[in-house]
């Protein structure tokens, strides 16, 4: 699809300073961003680098800006507070829901479709594909060859997964990303208009969830396992080879490098980066990046063996508080 951008600065009632005749051909992040797509810059990190995107549109605050041959759409509001219309003019039309497997669906002769599931328009499903029943696959999803797709799966709307992928019972691929932003003091939704990339041999436990994109795609690379009961967030990045234990989190926009494992009830905050091969142990909180090759633990984390000696030293802590309490009192004496 095509958009004018003059349509959009008149929907987001903004000023165009360049060429008011381009046209874009969708929406997409600040670093990720294509010539003819168009991009947002809503704070400091980025408007620092706006000759580091490809983008010849960006949406920017009304501050002053360098000439570098890019167009603007100028806003008077934070461009965050605009995601709401923005995102909800570029999120796709849905196809009315109408049969069981709608007539569109491309559905390989080998595959297997088990009873109750529902496979919508335009789906393609490939060559030896096992679904089970009461499986849900919207529109526009693609499956590679050799798939399985345990039952009460969901994948939402125009994900992708590659071959040889495993979705095991009751997870949910695709569900909209936690994105809201106040807009005169109430919790607005931001549409969710990206997808959830799964390459192949990724291998997804039970009851796990992974969101997807806001802008630009969720990816989860080749040769990845989730256990069960793991949230990913919007726009997370994962590389190859990763291995995360169960009830554990990765919030929005983090990526991951590959090789990296990371254990049971671990949180990792979001907007960060992880290096390759990584080990993380259980319980550990991570709330910044880290830097590769290494083995660390702790909420914050530090490397396993100094964290371990942390924990060491906690159960002697009663009684070093007796002793310094006694101390005290000899002292005043």
């Amino acid at each position: 699809m095509s958009y004018k951008i003059s349509e959009i600065a008149s929907l987001l009632e903004s000023e165009i300073k360049g060429d008011n005749n381009l046209i874009v051909r969708g929406l997409s992040p600040f670093f990720q961003a294509k010539e003819d797509e168009l991009t947002f810059a809503s704070d400091e990190k980025f408007l620092h680098k706006l000759n580091e995107t490809q983008a010849k549109v960006i949406i920017v605050p009304d501050i002053p800006l360098p000439e570098i041959g890019k167009t603007y759409i100028v806003t008077k509001m934070d461009p965050r507070k605009l995601m709401p219309k923005l995102l909800g003019y570029f999120k796709k039309s849905l196809k009315k829901m109408e049969k069981p497997i709608e007539d569109s669906a491309i559905i390989a002769k080998t595959a297997e479709i088990g009873p109750h599931v529902y496979i919508g328009h335009d789906v393609k499903i490939g060559e030896n594909v096992k679904i089970y029943p009461n499986v849900t696959i919207c529109e526009g999803v693609v499956i590679g060859d050799d798939s399985i797709i345990y039952p009460n799966v969901t994948i939402r709307e125009f994900c992708e997964l590659g071959k040889r992928v495993v979705i095991q019972p009751g997870a949910v691929i695709g569900a909209d990303g936690f994105g809201f932003v106040k807009v005169n003091g109430n919790n607005e939704k931001i549409e969710q208009i990206g997808r959830v990339v799964l390459e192949d041999d990724v291998e997804v436990g039970a009851n796990t969830t992974i969101d997807r994109g806001t802008i630009g795609d969720t990816i989860v690379k080749r040769y990845t396992k989730l256990d069960n009961l793991i949230q990913i967030g919007h726009n997370v990045i994962i590389g190859e080879n990763f291995l995360m234990a169960s009830q554990s989190g990765i919030a929005g926009s983090t990526e991951i490098g590959n090789n990296v494992t990371i254990g049971g009830q671990v949180g990792v905050g979001g907007h960060i980066k992880i290096g390759n091969n990584i080990m993380i142990a259980a319980k550990s909180g991570i709330t910044g990046n880290v830097k590769d090759n290494q083995v660390l633990g702790g909420h914050p984390i530090v490397p396993l063996q100094e964290n371990l000696k942390i924990q060491a030293g906690l159960k002697k802590l009663p009684e070093l508080l007796k002793r310094v309490k006694k101390l005290e009192n000899e002292m005043n004496k």
